[in-house]
This record gives C-alpha cells, sequence and structure tokens, in this order.
C-alpha cells in the first residue's frame, strides 16, 4: 500500500472499465465534470498566474542587478506563484478524481478530497427518490453547466435514531438532463421488472 493510495490518477477509468465489464457498457453511465469547469477553474487560472510570474520574473531580472537581491526575489515570487494555485490543484483533482458511476443495482459518488482522502456513496438504484437538475447562473445557462441532485429514500441514523435522506449534489455537469433522463430509464427498468 502506498503512500497515496489514495491517490491515482487511472482510477475513474479502472472503476468505468470494471463496471462496464460486470453490466455491459450500454448498462453502464460514467458521469464526470464538465470541460467548462476545467477551463474555468483550472486551466484560465493558471495560465494567467503563470503569466504573471513570468512577467515579474522578466522584470526582475531585467532590473535588479545585485545578485542576491534577485535570487531572494525570484524564489519570493516563486513562493507566491503557489499561493493561488493550491485552489486550482485541488479543482483539478476534482476534475479529475470526482466522477459518478451508476450501474443497474447502484449509484456510486467518487470524491476525492485532496491528495490522502477519497470519499465514496453508494445508493442502491431502488432506494433513488428523485433525480433533479439544479440550474443557476448567468455562466452556466450559457454552456448547460448545472448540478445533478439525488435524494434516496429516508433511513434511520444509528446515532442519534432520526430518519434521514442522502443526498448527493454533483455539480458542474455538462447537460445534467441526459443524466437525469438515463438514470430515470434505469429506475423505470428496475421497478417495472
Amino acid at each position: 500500500m502506498g503512500i497515496l493510495s489514495t491517490f491515482e490518477f487511472g482510477f475513474q477509468k479502472r472503476i468505468a472499465n470494471e463496471s462496464i465489464e460486470r453490466y455491459w457498457k450500454e448498462n453502464v453511465i460514467v458521469i464526470r465534470k464538465s470541460k467548462f469547469f476545467l477551463w474555468t477553474k483550472v486551466l484560465i487560472p493558471f495560465l494567467f498566474w503563470t503569466t504573471i510570474l513570468v512577467v515579474v520574473l522578466v522584470l526582475l531580472i531585467k532590473h535588479i542587478s545585485t545578485s542576491w537581491l534577485l535570487w531572494s526575489l525570484i524564489v519570493l515570487s516563486c513562493f507566491l506563484w503557489i499561493a493561488p494555485n493550491i485552489k486550482t490543484l485541488q479543482y483539478f483533482l476534482d476534475y479529475e478524481m470526482d466522477f459518478i458511476v451508476v450501474n443497474p443495482r447502484s449509484f456510486i459518488r467518487y470524491d476525492q478530497d485532496g491528495l490522502f482522502q477519497r470519499v465514496s456513496k453508494t445508493i442502491d438504484l431502488k432506494k433513488i427518490r428523485s433525480i433533479s437538475v439544479r440550474k443557476r447562473g448567468f455562466w452556466n445557462s450559457i454552456f448547460n453547466n448545472w448540478s445533478l441532485l439525488v435524494v434516496s429514500e429516508w433511513w434511520e441514523a444509528e446515532q442519534d435514531e432520526k430518519l434521514r435522506a442522502w443526498e448527493i449534489n454533483f455539480r458542474n455537469l455538462y447537460n445534467p438532463e441526459a443524466y437525469s433522463k438515463q438514470i430515470n430509464e434505469f429506475l423505470s427498468k428496475i421497478f417495472n421488472e
């Protein structure tokens, strides 16, 4: 077991292939974050801050002649570049490692929280009570980038013995209505059997 055993770039593909082998391709839905999310939360901010860093480094090299001061400012600039890109890294992990696999038996949500933690939630398809699409935001409406909300039936919690429902909100999907329709088709097949 490796240090980063919860961090594996091939994880999504491996899980999808295992589901496809078991249930056939037409019976498996893999839901990922949209390219709009990748561009707006990862690529554009990364390119912006990297451009700022390059400009600062060029100006430093051009205008500072003292060697120790120049190297000190270069190192400081690089450390300052890291700060805004920590959130960008988290968004990149969300894009690469957060996904949903729906098969004829279950709805499984995988969520990578940083390098050292992965959370998965599994809901039996028979226990899903509603699937809805949450729409809000100007840019999201232009790029058809919404959230898919799945609510399970009520279950009894062990600690406080209250009834609760699992709610899975998967944000930043391209055309989630199509996914909602596919999942509802799975549900109709299950309940008609």
